[in-house]
């Protein structure tokens, strides 16, 4: 039997592109309901904690190139300029890398000033924290008067023993709020970003201080 190679390539390449235009407009669609959440103001002081790569916080700064973002990490080696201009770059034409602050912590200190930022984002980072009540506690110090924390958290509905990127378990919705509630945070609203439709969702959370 002669196989006809040309239609499977064709039916390689129309699949490969659908999802691809599939998993970008989930992006997309993901990055505009974070947008509205946070609700970004020319005035805003904000830092990033845990930022890693910019994975998260990059298509953030894409957005708003006129303010001055903080970038925080523990790790050099992830969170640097290199690994931040070739994030940018994917993204945006326009190259802001002089609006970035970076600052490099510690397991239990951020390094970075306190009360000096009315936004405070964490994306995918507090179940990666050693020291979850110490390092909540200097989070909420770097808050200005009234300012507000943004945490993006993977939520499961039944327990896991760990994630497999980080060996950090995840949270249930119970635990996370009451971490957060024991830590004196007050939830102000939330609202789920990416569902997988298994046991596992991504949630966003604004938080103020008790």
């Amino acid at each position: 039997m002669r196989v006809n190679f040309t239609f499977f390539y064709i039916f390689f390449a129309l699949n490969t592109f659908a999802q691809q235009n599939k998993n970008d407009t989930a992006t997309n669609n993901k990055l505009a309901l974070t947008l509205a959440f946070i609700n970004i103001q020319p005035t805003d002081s904000i830092v990033d904690i845990g930022s890693g790569s910019g994975y998260s916080i990059i298509p953030i700064v894409a957005q708003y190139p006129n303010i001055l973002f903080t970038l925080q990490d523990i790790d050099s080696n992830t969170l640097n300029i290199k690994n931040i201009e070739r994030r940018l770059k994917k993204i945006s034409k326009e190259n802001n890398i002089a609006k970035l602050n970076i600052v490099y912590g510690t397991e239990n200190n951020t390094n970075v000033p306190k009360a000096s930022f009315n936004k405070i984002l964490l994306f995918d980072v507090v179940h990666e924290f050693k020291y979850k009540a110490a390092m909540l506690n200097e989070i909420a110090m770097l808050l200005t008067p009234n300012g507000s924390l943004f945490i993006e958290e993977i939520i499961v509905h039944n327990p896991q023993k760990k994630d497999r990127a980080c060996a950090y378990p995840f949270f249930t919705e119970v635990a996370f709020k009451k971490l957060m509630l024991d830590n004196s945070f007050v939830l102000v609203k939330e609202q789920i970003t990416l569902d997988s439709g298994r046991n596992k969702y991504k949630k966003l959370y604004h938080f103020k201080i008790k």
